[in-house]
C-alpha cells in the first residue's frame, strides 16, 4: 500500500489528504533503516520499528505512527507468531485512525489486522477485518493506483478456507476485473488460481476446468516461472477429477524433473501427486517405476526436513503404491511410520487445545490481580475517608465508623467471592483437561491398535488371494468385505470422539466427504449445497454420530431401493437456529403405506436416533417423483 504522492483535498476539510503527507525529516532515516533491515532480517527489524514508532508518538507525525503500526502488526504476527502483542498494536493503530479520519488510513490497517488474524487461524475475524478494508477502500476518492486491490484475492482466499466460496469467487472475480485491463499477468493467474482452488473445493468441475486451464494459458505465455508449480498442481488436480491420468502423469513428472533439489517440501509434494493418480488409476506399472527411484526412508525420517503432516501424507502413498505392487513387508512398515505420524499430529492438536486453556487461565489471573489491586485502592480510599470525617466531624464518628465497618466487610466478602471463582474454575479447567485427554486416548488407542489390526487383516486377504489363487476366494473377499466395513465404523467413532470435531462444519464436511465417496461407487450423481456463509456452532459428539447416521442410513436406503439416478441434499439454517437437512432422489418414489414404510427397511433406526437428540424426521413423496426425507434439528446458540 502506498502512502505517499501527489496532493488531493479532504472530503471533510481544506486540508491536504492524509495520505499524500509525507514522513517527517528527522524521521525518515528510523524508517528507511528498517526497511533496509526487513529485507534482510524481518524479524531483526522490529526494534528499528519500535524505535521509529515512539520517535513518531513524540513528533506527532502521524503519517510515521502509521506506517510503524502497519509493519509492527505484520511482523509481530508472521514472524514473531506473537498474536497477542500484534491486536493490541492494531487496537492502538485503529484509534489512530479514527484520529484521522481517512478511508485509506483505515483500509490499510485494517488490512494489516486481517493478516494478524489470518496468521492465529482465527479465520472468520480475518474475513471481517479484510472486509471492512475493503469497504473503506471503496469509500476512497484517492487514485486506483493508490489502493490496496489485492484485498479482494485474500479475502477470497479466506471464504475458501471458511468453505464460503460464492463469496471466494465473487471477490476473486473482482480482483481479476481489476487487473485484467491493466493486462497485469501476474496478478491474472493469482486471481485464476484462487478461483479454481474454490471452486475444486465446492466440487464444481466444470468451471474449475475452465478457470485452472485459463491460469495454465496465462503461464505458458509469461516470462516469470515463479507460480509454474502452483498452476501445474492446479492442472494434476484438474486431470485427476476428469479421469485423464495420462495428462496428469506427464505433468507430475516434469514438475518432479524441473525441481533439482530432491531434499525440499515441493519435491516431496510432486512425488505424493504421482503416488495418488498410480493409486486412483490402479496403475501397477506406473506405481512400480515411482518405486524405481527407491523409498528416502532417511529424508522420510528426518524431522527437520519435511513437515509432519507431508511425511505423513508421504508415507500413505507408498503404502499405497508397495501394497500396489506386493513389496507387503515395506508397505507394513509405512503404514506404522503412517499411523505413527498421525499419532504426533493428534498430539500436536491436544497440545494447542492446552495452550489455550493456559492462556485463558493467564487471563483470568490478571484479572484477579486487576479486582485484588482495585479492591486495594478502595480500601484505602475509605480508610481515607473515615479519617477525615471523624476528624472534621466528631459528632458523626460513630456514623462514619459503621459505614467503614460495613464496606470492609463487603471488600472481605468479595474477595472470598474472587477466590470461590477461581477455584471453581480450576476445578472445571481439570475437570475439562481429564475429559479431553481421556477422548483423545480412546480415539488413538482406536485408531492406532484397533485401525492398524484391520488394516492388517485386509492386507493379509489380498496377499492370500494372490499367493493361493486355487482357494475359493468368496470367503476370503467376505473377511476382506467386513474388515473394509469394520474399518469405515472404527473411523467413524474416532472421528465422533475427537472433541475438534465439535462444530457444525465438521459435521457438515464429514456428510459431504462420505456421500459423494458413497454415491460415486453406486454410479449415482450427488449435488449438496451449503449455506453461505456458515455461522460458528458447537455440536457434542453425540448430537454429530446421530445427525450422521440417520443421513447416512438415508443414501443406503436410497442406493437399495429408489433405484435414482441424482440425489441432492440441501442444507439451510434458520434465524431461529434450524438446522435442516433435506435429502431429495429422483427415484421410484414411495409405494407402501408410510406405517409400513416405519415398521420396516431400516427408517424405524432413523427416527429413533432423531428422537435421541430432540430432532425430527419426515419423509414424503416428491411432486415431481422421488422422495424427499427431511432431518431437523435446533441447534443451541
Amino acid at each position: 500500500m502506498i502512502l505517499l504522492g501527489a496532493c488531493r483535498q479532504d472530503q471533510s476539510s481544506s486540508n491536504i489528504a492524509f495520505y499524500k503527507r509525507s514522513v517527517s525529516v528527522s524521521l525518515k532515516p528510523l524508517i528507511n533503516a528498517a526497511i533496509n533491515k526487513a529485507k534482510a532480517d524481518p524479524a531483526g527489524a522490529i526494534p528499528l520499528y519500535e524505535k521509529a514508532l515512539a520517535a513518531a508518538k513524540s513528533q506527532k507525525d502521524e503519517v510515521a505512527q502509521v506506517k510503524s503500526y502497519r509493519m509492527l502488526v505484520f511482523y509481530y504476527s508472521i514472524y514473531k507468531n506473537d498474536f497477542s502483542h500484534a491486536i493490541a498494536l492494531s487496537d492502538a493503530s485503529i484509534v489512530l485512525a479514527k484520529k484521522i479520519n481517512d478511508p485509506n488510513t483505515y483500509s490499510d490497517l485494517y488490512a494489516s489486522r486481517a493478516v494478524a488474524y489470518s496468521v492465529a487461524g482465527k479465520l472468520n475475524e480475518a474475513a471481517d477485518a479484510s472486509t471492512t478494508a475493503l469497504q473503506y477502500l471503496q469509500q476512497d476518492k484517492a487514485p486506483d493506483s493508490l489502493k490496496n486491490f489485492p484485498l479482494y484475492n485474500n479475502l477470497a482466499v479466506l471464504h475458501t478456507q471458511l468453505g464460503n466460496y460464492k463469496l471466494a469467487v465473487e471477490n476473486a472475480g473482482k480482483f481479476l476485473n481489476h487487473y485484467a485491463p491493466l493486462k497485469d499477468t501476474a496478478r491474472m493467474i493469482g486471481a485464476y488460481q484462487t478461483m479454481s482452488n474454490a471452486y475444486y473445493q465446492a466440487n464444481d468441475t466444470v468451471n474449475f476446468r475452465i478457470t485452472a486451464r485459463s491460469a495454465q494459458a496465462l503461464q505458458r505465455d509469461y516470462s516469470d516461472k515463479t507460480k509454474e508449480y502452483l498452476v501445474n498442481s492446479l492442472m494434476v488436480a484438474m486431470y485427476k477429477s476428469t479421469k485423464n491420468y495420462d495428462s496428469a502423469k506427464v505433468i507430475s513428472e516434469h514438475m518432479l524433473k524441473s525441481d533439482t533439489n530432491i531434499n525440499t517440501p515441493r519435491h516431496f509434494e510432486t512425488l505424493t501427486q504421482m503416488m495418488e493418480i498410480a493409486d486412483h488409476a490402479n496403475d501397477t506399472a506406473y506405481a512400480a517405476n515411482i518405486l524405481k527411484k527407491g523409498v528416502p526412508m532417511r529424508q522420510l525420517l528426518d524431522e527437520n526436513l519435511l513437515p509432519l503432516s507431508l511425511r505423513k501424507n508421504v508415507f500413505d502413498g507408498y503404502y499405497k503404491i508397495l501394497k500396489m505392487t506386493g513389496n507387503t513387508e515395506l508397505a507394513k512398515v509405512c503404514v506404522e511410520q503412517a499411523y505413527r505420524l498421525a499419532g504426533e499430529l493428534r498430539k500436536q492438536e491436544i497440545n494447542k487445545d492446552l495452550e489455550k486453556y493456559e492462556i485463558e487461565r493467564k487471563k483470568v489471573m490478571q484479572e484477579n490481580v486487576l479486582l485484588s489491586k482495585n479492591l486495594e485502592l478502595t480500601r484505602k480510599s475509605n480508610t481515607i475517608t473515615i479519617l477525615i470525617l471523624s476528624a472534621g466531624l466528631l459528632a458523626l464518628a460513630g456514623t462514619g465508623f459503621l459505614i467503614s465497618y460495613r464496606r470492609k466487610i463487603q471488600i472481605e466478602k468479595n474477595r472470598f467471592e474472587l477466590l470461590e471463582k477461581e477455584q471453581q474454575w480450576k476445578q472445571s479447567k481439570a475437570v475439562l483437561e481429564m475429559q479431553l485427554v481421556e477422548r483423545t486416548r480412546i480415539a488413538q488407542e482406536l485408531h492406532d491398535d484397533l485401525g492398524a489390526s484391520l488394516t492388517s487383516i485386509a492386507l493379509s486377504t489380498e496377499l492370500l488371494k494372490r499367493k493361493h489363487p486355487q482357494l475359493d476366494t468368496r470367503e476370503i473377499s467376505i473377511i476382506a468385505d467386513n474388515s473394509a466395513q469394520l474399518i469405515d465404523q472404527m473411523n467413524q467413532i474416532v472421528w465422533t470422539l475427537n472433541n475438534n470435531n465439535d462444530t457444525l462444519q465438521s459435521l457438515l464436511a464429514y456428510i459431504r466427504k462420505f456421500a459423494a465417496e458413497f454415491m460415486n461407487e453406486a454410479g449415482i450423481h450427488f449435488t449438496m449445497h451449503l449455506p453461505q456463509p456458515i455461522a460458528e456452532h458447537n455440536l457434542d459428539g453425540s448430537v454429530r454420530r446421530n445427525l450422521f447416521l440417520t443421513v447416512k442410513e438415508a443414501l443406503h436406503n436410497i442406493v437399495k431401493h429408489a433405484e435414482a439416478t441424482a440425489v441432492t441434499l440441501q442444507v439451510t439454517i434458520t434465524n431461529t437456529n434450524q438446522l435442516s437437512l433435506h435429502l431429495a432422489d429422483n427415484g421410484k418414489g414411495m409405494t407402501e403405506k408410510k406405517e409400513e414404510i416405519v415398521l420396516g427397511n431400516g427408517l424405524r433406526n432413523m427416527n429413533a436416533n432423531m428422537q435421541t437428540i430432540g430432532g425430527t424426521i419426515i419423509w414424503v413423496n416428491n411432486p415431481g417423483g422421488g422422495t424427499g426425507i427431511t432431518v431437523t434439528y435446533f441447534l443451541k446458540t
